[in-house]
């Protein structure tokens, strides 16, 4: 059980890296375009939203790494484990709602641009977290279930 904990700690680190690298490069980016001041506040709101979304991700990894060290103990089907995951699915959430900040600017540019497609492609990168909160509520209803047998089991024996 060691090792598959260890590989997913090593995805979650990666996943976190690359979300931090992918904001500094938009920001960077932001930064260099902001040239005409009709735009600046939409190009701050999405700074912001982006900063504050990969703050979220970051608490998100803290809890992954604290419910994968109670994987590693066994000590998985406990109400602290429940707890860790409803924290999760709140900060999907939450990071869903902090990336719809990035929508006026994308909004604004795909009309300037001419380009319809890429609000439907900025939507899907909005409402991902949500589907992730989505599974991790199946999940946790798995978890609530699996505790009850646990506890069923510990009265009977």
């Amino acid at each position: 059980m060691q090792i598959k904990t260890t590989l997913l700690k090593i995805v979650t680190a990666g996943i976190d890296a690359f979300l931090l690298l992918f904001c500094f490069m938009l920001t960077l980016g932001l930064f260099s375009s902001i040239q005409s001041h009709s735009m600046v506040h939409f190009q701050l709101l999405t700074i912001i939203s982006l900063y504050v979304t990969c703050l979220v991700v970051f608490v998100i990894s803290f809890y992954l790494f604290r419910i994968f060290r109670l994987i590693d103990k066994h000590d998985f089907f406990t109400k602290k484990a429940l707890h860790f995951v409803r924290i999760v699915r709140y900060l999907f959430t939450a990071a869903s709602v902090t990336l719809a900040g990035i929508l006026p600017f994308i909004v604004i540019t795909a009309h300037q641009g001419g380009a319809p497609g890429i609000i439907l492609l900025a939507l899907a990168f909005v409402l991902f977290p949500l589907a992730i909160s989505a599974f991790v509520s199946v999940m946790e209803k798995i978890l609530i279930n699996s505790i009850k047998f646990k506890q069923e089991n510990e009265l009977t024996i």
